[in-house]
């Protein structure tokens, strides 16, 4: 997807939160312009995401981020998130939201995840410092 980073924040505006929390494996991808997409795949081997390949969820409260390192076939589970149904500090609407622990490593613990629903299997996220909401970075996860 490369539209622009302000049509991609509207869009999630008008999406609504899922009716329960998800299960199963998600692709992510970084979605926007090139310049975005390729700084943000960049910057996450410098902050202990390298590898990184999206989010495992259960359908209960806790998630985790999957990695899966070259030549290896099984996911590594790592830093666990706590996942609640909260107003949004984007538009005070409903939104999935996805909070690290203290134990994920820095800058982890300040950084919030929220998703809305696209379709069946896409949920648009937004993710962004908690000190930050305004400035918001989309990513798409697609239900593999």
């Amino acid at each position: 997807m490369t539209m622009s980073l302000i049509a991609i924040k509207k869009q999630f505006l008008e999406l609504n939160a899922p009716d329960s929390f998800p299960n199963g494996n998600f692709k992510a991808e970084w979605i926007g312009p090139k310049w975005f997409q390729t700084g943000a795949s960049l910057s996450l081997n410098f902050m202990s995401f390298r590898h990184w390949w999206g989010k495992s969820f259960d359908g209960s409260e806790i998630a985790y981020n999957l990695f899966l390192p070259p030549n290896k076939t099984e996911f590594q589970l790592r830093y666990p998130m706590n996942l609640s149904f909260e107003k949004s500090k984007l538009d005070g609407k409903p939104s999935l939201v996805l909070r690290y622990t203290k134990n994920a490593p820095f800058p982890w613990p300040f950084f919030v995840d929220e998703f809305r629903v696209i379709n069946e299997t896409e949920f648009l996220g937004m993710s962004y410092n908690k000190f930050t909401p305004k400035l918001a970075l989309p990513f798409l996860i697609r239900k593999s």
